[in-house]
């Protein structure tokens, strides 16, 4: 059995509803987005034809989460125009601490809601007293690329920039060190 999901996200003072469904019957993925009980809009994908029930539900999954992103990110406007569907997202996933000083950082990109692999990620840091770049990354098979910096004490501000097929989009993130 495939599952929807369902997501509340408040923005400032916005409660936005996200809910998405998999429409079996009509072949497709439907992310609605909601404010008050009312749908501002919505974005529908066709779904792949020879797709497995798990497939099927990844793909859900991935595109509430692209939406829910976007939302949270302040692009509501951006995801409910079908026309930005090839529109490259890039998500923080998250900081990990391999020694003293390094740090792992994990990335995803999306494209529509799906995992995009094979995506190049080149990034630039700047922290109080340093800047570089960190050296280029490719996505893999779940979309996720990882990226070492060294993060002492202190915050560093990111600027990633992906890559794939043509496209092209650029994020910014601030990382806060975990240390001490």
């Amino acid at each position: 059995m495939i599952f929807g999901f369902n997501t509340d996200i408040k923005v400032e003072e916005t409660v936005y509803h996200v809910q998405t469904e998999v429409r079996a019957l009509e072949r497709r993925l439907e992310s609605q987005v909601f404010v008050s009980g009312r749908c501002i809009g919505k974005r529908s994908v066709d779904m792949p034809d020879a797709a497995s029930d798990e497939e099927i539900q990844e793909l859900a999954r991935a595109q509430h989460r692209w939406v829910v992103e976007a939302v949270r990110e302040g692009f509501v406007d951006d995801v409910l125009n079908q026309d930005s569907a090839q529109a490259l997202v890039v998500q923080f996933l998250g900081a990990r601490r391999i020694s003293g000083e390094e740090v792992i950082l994990l990335f995803r990109v999306l494209s529509g809601g799906s995992v995009m692999a094979n995506a190049e990620l080149i990034a630039r840091w700047k922290t109080d007293s340093d800047s570089g770049a960190m050296k280029g990354s490719c996505t893999n098979d779940q979309g996720v690329a990882q990226m070492h910096l060294a993060l002492g004490d202190g915050t560093a501000e990111l600027e990633i920039k992906a890559t794939l097929e043509g496209r092209e989009t650029t994020r910014r993130f601030l990382v806060k060190s975990a240390k001490g």
